[in-house]
Order: C-alpha cells, then sequence, then structure tokens
C-alpha cells in the first residue's frame, strides 16, 4: 500500500504501527547494523558510527563520506589520529594539500580537503561545537547549510549525531527502503520525507539514529540492484517480496 503524505495531515495508523515495527527489527539486528558500518550504543555517544571516537571525528567523517565508502572514511580518520589532526581547529589551519594527502583513501580528496578547511574554520569562528550547540535545531541547520559542501543530507547528519538534536537525513537508501516497504510512493521531495520522519518520531533521539542507521544499512547491504531478499530482516513489512 502506497500513499500520497500531505504533512498537514494526520499520518495513517498503518504508517504508524510499520514504523514501530523497524524499530523494533532494528533493535533485534544491531548485528546487520553493525556489519554496515553502524555501532547502536549510548543515546548521546558519536560512536554510532563505528570508527569515530569523538563529535569532531564525527564531523569530519561527514564531509569525507561523501560518495565514499565507509571502510575509506576510516581509514582516512585513522590517517588524521596518527598526525594529531582530528581537532577542527587543527584542520582549519592545516595546508589544503597536505590535508589532502592524507584524507587520501576517500575519493575526491582535493575537493574534500576544501570543504573540511571550510567547515572547520566556520566552526571555530563560531566558538566550537559547544556554542553551535546553543541553537536551535532550525538556526544551526541553516548556519551549516550556508557552508561550502555542505548539503541537507549532511546537514542534517551532523545535527543528529554530533549535536543529538532532532533531524533526519533523508538519504537515498532511507528513500528505497521506505518507498519498498510501501510507507511513501518515493517520489517525495527531501524535506517532505523528512518532515514525515520527524512527525512520526518526533524528538526521540535514539529512535531517530536507530531508524537512520537501520534503514541505511537494509539500503547498503540488502536492497541492491540485485536484492537479498533471502536476509533481509524487513520481509514481514516489505511489499515487494
Amino acid at each position: 500500500m502506497n500513499i500520497k503524505f500531505n504533512v498537514e495531515h494526520p499520518i495513517p495508523a498503518w504508517v504508524i504501527i510499520i514504523f514501530k515495527k523497524l524499530l523494533r527489527i532494528f533493535e533485534e539486528n544491531k548485528e546487520l547494523l553493525r556489519e554496515a558500518g553502524w555501532e547502536v550504543c549510548d543515546i548521546d555517544s558519536p560512536k554510532w558510527w563505528k570508527g569515530v571516537e569523538t563529535e569532531e571525528e564525527l564531523v569530519i567523517s561527514a564531509i569525507l563520506v561523501q560518495l565514499s565508502k565507509w571502510e575509506a572514511v576510516v581509514e582516512a580518520i585513522r590517517n588524521l589520529r596518527a598526525n594529531g589532526l582530528t581537532s577542527l581547529e587543527k584542520i582549519a589551519y592545516i595546508g589544503e594539500d597536505k590535508l589532502a594527502e592524507l584524507i587520501k583513501p576517500v575519493g575526491l580528496r582535493k575537493i574534500k580537503a576544501r570543504r573540511l578547511k571550510d567547515l572547520a574554520r566556520k566552526i571555530v569562528e563560531y566558538g566550537g561545537l559547544d556554542s553551535l550547540r546553543k541553537l536551535g535545531v532550525k538556526e544551526l541547520r541553516n548556519y551549516l547549510l550556508s557552508i561550502e559542501g555542505v548539503g541537507r543530507e549532511t546537514a542534517d547528519a551532523i545535527i543528529l549525531f554530533a549535536f543529538n538534536k532532532p533531524s533526519f537525513p533523508a538519504s537515498k537508501y532511507v528513500r528505497e527502503v521506505l518507498s519498498k516497504i510501501g510507507v511513501i510512493k518515493g517520489n517525495e521531495d527531501y524535506e517532505t520525507l523528512r518532515k514525515i520522519v520527524l512527525r512520526e518520531i518526533g524528538n526521540n533521539i535514539y529512535e531517530l539514529k536507530l531508524l537512520y542507521a537501520g534503514l541505511t544499512s537494509i539500503g547498503r547491504l540488502v536492497c541492491k540492484k540485485k536484492p537479498k531478499c533471502n536476509k533481509c530482516p524487513l520481509k514481514e513489512v516489505c511489499t515487494v517480496m
């Protein structure tokens, strides 16, 4: 069953039930999420991104992961860590060429070095992550989106996972999986999809993180060009199997 959502109207009861089922399934399948690069842990820990140790590393990773595999990001973070460069303040002032060399495992390293320096500099100029944390979600999102190279998905990921504030990255994996289980049509725009999730989950940071980690894990490991439906934990809710 697919439905065209109007975010001004109440979410149908069956959709609420499916969201609850998704959260239960992801809670029961943490090993699958771990395989995809997630670590379900304390609600406010940056370690949800497997291989990341601090909030600053998470912010850095949000740029590095653009169009790159997570395994490459972890390798790049290790390089930065080995050189004492996981501080946003240090990254803001390091030479762009040296930074590009250290993040070599990820693709588009020269572009990402420039974007990473711009993001680090803007955060440092504002007073650091603690100062930005005082902003509301809307103000914080607008500030991040004003920085070159930070799109909506990157901004929402940083807000949710680094600042532990209620936002939701409506990624292609999220769209693909939710459309296959019949929650959305699949042609909703980014903001509509984001609002659908936020209206259902609300300010529950743990559930927002778990839902995003779970949906992206299914999208990455199961819903490929050749779907691995036989290993999918969403069999009970999927409409295409």
